[in-house]
C-alpha cells in the first residue's frame, strides 16, 4: 500500500466536449480546464475520447496507473494470473431494443483491431428502454482506440451519449457533472487489491 501523504488521487467526471490531454494545438477544451485550482496537478491514467464522458482518473501514482493501464506492470504477481481491469460503459443508442436481442450478442464478438490481431471479447447488457433510445451496458478490458464505438458501429447502432461508469472497483455513482473529487481510503486500496494484488 502507498503512503496517503506522498501520492494523490482525483476522479473526474469528465463532460463532452473537451479532450484528456495537458494542452491541444488545435486549442479545444481540456480535462484539465474542469480541475479546480485547489485540487493537486496531477497526470491523468488513460483517456476519453473528446466526446465520451464519465469516469477519470488522476494520480501521481504512476505504479499503480501503470498497473491499471497494463497488467504486466502487476507488480510481483505473475500476470497471466491478474485478472483484466473492467471498464464499463453505459451507453445511450439511438434504437429501441429490448434484453436478450441479438445485438447484444454481436457486441460481444471480438473486434479486430489491427490485421489479424483481435480484442478479447465484451460484455453487453441492457440497461433501459427510453421513448426513442435504449441505454445499454458495455464492459470491456482494454482501452483500443475508439472500442466500444466501433463495436456499436459495427453492430449498426448510432450512438447519443457514451459515459464511462466504473474503473476496476472504482465507480463514478452519482458524481455530478464537471465536477471532481478526491479518492477515499478505501477506494485506493481497492484499487491496489485489483492492479498491484501482490505489489
Amino acid at each position: 500500500m502507498t503512503d496517503s501523504d506522498e501520492f494523490q488521487y482525483l476522479m473526474l467526471n469528465k463532460p463532452h466536449g473537451c479532450i484528456t490531454a495537458r494542452r491541444d494545438f488545435e486549442d479545444r477544451a481540456l480535462v484539465y480546464d474542469h480541475i479546480p485550482a485547489h485540487f493537486p496537478d496531477l497526470p491523468h491514467v488513460g483517456r476519453l475520447d473528446y466526446n465520451t464522458q464519465g469516469l477519470l482518473l488522476f494520480t501521481n501514482d504512476g505504479r499503480l496507473a501503470q498497473a491499471l493501464l497494463n497488467k504486466k506492470y502487476a507488480g510481483n504477481a505473475d500476470p497471466d494470473s491478474v485478472d483484466p481491469i473492467d471498464k464499463v460503459y453505459h451507453v445511450k443508442v439511438k434504437t429501441l431494443l429490448e434484453p436478450g436481442d441479438p445485438v447484444f450478442e454481436k457486441l460481444e464478438e471480438p473486434l479486430e483491431f489491427e490485421a489479424g490481431r483481435f480484442t478479447s471479447p465484451a460484455k453487453a447488457s441492457w440497461v433501459a428502454l427510453r421513448s426513442s433510445c435504449t441505454w445499454i451496458s458495455i464492459t470491456i478490458t482494454e482501452g483500443r482506440h475508439r472500442q466500444v464505438r466501433k463495436l456499436c458501429r459495427r453492430s449498426g447502432l448510432q450512438i447519443r451519449k457514451l459515459r464511462r461508469v466504473k474503473l476496476g472497483p472504482l465507480e463514478l455513482g452519482d458524481l455530478k457533472m464537471r465536477w471532481c473529487r478526491r479518492l477515499t481510503d478505501e477506494e485506493v486500496k481497492a484499487l491496489y487489491e485489483v492492479a498491484l494484488p501482490e505489489g
